[in-house]
């Protein structure tokens, strides 16, 4: 029995040295020169941000290819790249004769995000609607989120919208509404019979926009039945209801 336990407790013993060993060569590796021969050098440059990396394939020690990222201040210091400046605007030309040569890199220089940036994906809802307003409207998504962020809900943002259409307006009419419904001051918004606005709150306001059988909110947008073409939704076409009912055997003379 006693054998057993010292069994266990050295296998236990090994197993921590092992893990403390492992973890200093991971940590050793953070820092450790990238070493190998070059493959191929590609310039990338980044289209929202106009900043160009090079990107570069090299076959490490263990016959593996690996791919990094770095800047072209420290490509052009590795002899990757070189800056030709006789036009007067400096241009990056990636170095042939450097390919097939060894080449050591620093880890720490390494681009691990080449933009320097997170992108943020878009609202779901905010999206939704830039996409149906924005081509007839001007109004982009930042313009709607904005307004979103700024504590207006997406309910009134799209009412805005609707009544931004019916006022033939455009992103200035959408804001103004906006800060109307905020301030609580519409005096100075014109409604669609040209009249100006006598409303002291929301709802008041939005009667002067409401046709019988409007639904110009926002869930006809997320629902994708909306038709912007003039502010309102498509109305279902039915007959009406007791035309020429009993007309059946009520000849004219």
């Amino acid at each position: 029995m006693v054998d057993l336990q010292r069994l266990i407790i050295s296998f236990m013993l090994a197993l921590a040295i092992a893990v403390t060993q492992i973890g200093a060569v991971a940590a050793q590796d953070t820092t450790t020169p990238l070493t190998g021969t070059v493959q191929t050098i590609t310039l990338e440059t980044n289209t929202t941000t106009s900043v160009t990396t090079v990107v570069v394939t090299y076959i490490d020690v263990t016959g593996v290819i690996q791919t990094v990222r770095l800047s072209v201040e420290t490509a052009t210091s590795l002899g990757l790249v070189t800056t030709d400046s006789t036009t007067g605007t400096p241009v990056v030309v990636v170095n042939d004769s450097a390919k097939g040569q060894p080449v050591t890199i620093d880890p720490t220089t390494v681009i691990t995000d080449p933009t320097g940036e997170t992108t943020e994906a878009e609202h779901p809802v905010g999206s939704k609607l830039s996409d149906f307003f924005g081509e007839l409207l001007g109004v982009d998504y930042d313009t709607i989120m904005a307004a979103h962020e700024n504590g207006t809900g997406f309910g009134v943002i799209a009412q805005a919208l609707w009544m931004t259409i019916k006022l033939k307006g455009n992103a200035d009419t959408f804001q103004a509404i906006i800060e109307a419904k905020k301030t609580g001051d519409y005096s100075n918004l014109i409604l669609p019979d040209g009249s100006t606005s006598t409303a002291t709150n929301w709802g008041q306001f939005k009667k002067g926009f409401t046709d019988k059988g409007d639904k110009n909110n926002l869930g006809p947008v997320m629902s994708g039945k909306a038709n912007n073409g003039n502010g309102n939704q498509d109305k279902d076409n039915k007959p009406d209801k007791g035309k020429d009912k009993g007309d059946k055997g009520k000849g004219k003379p």
